[in-house]
């Protein structure tokens, strides 16, 4: 089947009815709840799990974000909870110079968000079981993400306070100006992988409420294999990078536009 090049599809490759859009599309996030916690490890340990063609950026931080979005368009009105874990990186290539958030792994509770963003963005996504945001009797906040009903990991933050719109202003643009980095990967069924690259892709973020704090924990479960089969390596890679200090806990919510028409190949 002839494909054109500038056109924009995605499997099932049935044909006559492809997307047929010229360019990737603008996907509005029109009511996202953010919790997460930000901390500094040891660069070594960051090092050692990313990509030949990034490194560790000058402050070596680990971000574990839980996000919970509703109202979506693309998945007909409704909504999915992620759970990932990024880390501070740079690029530098013979074209782009780049420095945000590589996310080691992203782990989200619907198919279809999953499909879009490895097939087109390279984000490392798995199927796991996200909870909602726990208020716990001592008023500490709290999110878990699971498989088969083992844990795998989850922040806890202790109470946040709220913040005016001058600070609020501030970390907007500061979240806005870190694109997520990635590394498509996808295997041939023989021979070179089809795909095998570093991606950037940007995000516009739009805090309408937030709330910080300076303390936090991220834990970890102890599946086995026969419990997660080859997520139990995902779990060990993650336990490598120790907490050194607490930079930041913060929860927001507001709204977001996934600009998949801004991301592309770094070279």
């Amino acid at each position: 089947m002839p494909q054109d090049p500038g056109k924009y599809r995605e499997m099932p490759l049935i044909k006559g009815s492809p997307f047929d859009l010229t360019e990737l599309p603008r996907l509005p996030y029109p009511d996202v709840q953010v919790l997460a916690l930000q901390y500094q490890t040891d660069p070594d340990a960051v090092r050692a799990l990313l990509p030949d063609c990034y490194r560790v950026a000058e402050k070596p931080l680990v971000t574990v974000v839980f996000s919970h979005n509703y109202g979506l368009g693309f998945i007909a009105g409704g909504g999915y909870r992620l759970a990932a874990v990024q880390v501070a990186a740079r690029f530098d290539g013979e074209h782009d110079h780049v420095e945000g958030d590589y996310i080691l792994v992203m782990f989200e509770n619907k198919t279809r968000p999953i499909l879009g963003g490895r097939e087109h963005l390279g984000v490392p996504k798995q199927f796991a079981d996200i909870s909602p945001v726990k208020i716990l009797p001592n008023g500490h906040l709290r999110c878990e993400a699971s498989v088969w009903g083992h844990l795998l990991f989850g922040i806890d933050l202790p109470p946040l306070r709220k913040q005016n719109a001058l600070v609020r202003l501030i970390a907007n643009r500061q979240i806005n100006a870190r694109p997520w980095l990635a590394y498509k990967y996808i295997a041939a069924l023989d021979g070179p992988p089809d795909a095998d690259y570093p991606t950037v892709t940007q995000n516009d973020s739009q805090l309408k409420q937030l709330w910080l704090g300076k303390t936090g924990k991220v834990y970890y479960g102890d599946p086995g294999r026969e419990d997660v089969a080859y997520i139990r390596g995902v779990v060990d890679a993650l336990k490598t990078l120790p907490v050194r200090r607490v930079e930041q806990a913060l929860r927001f919510r507001g709204s977001a536009v996934l600009r998949m028409d801004l991301s592309r190949r770094l070279r």
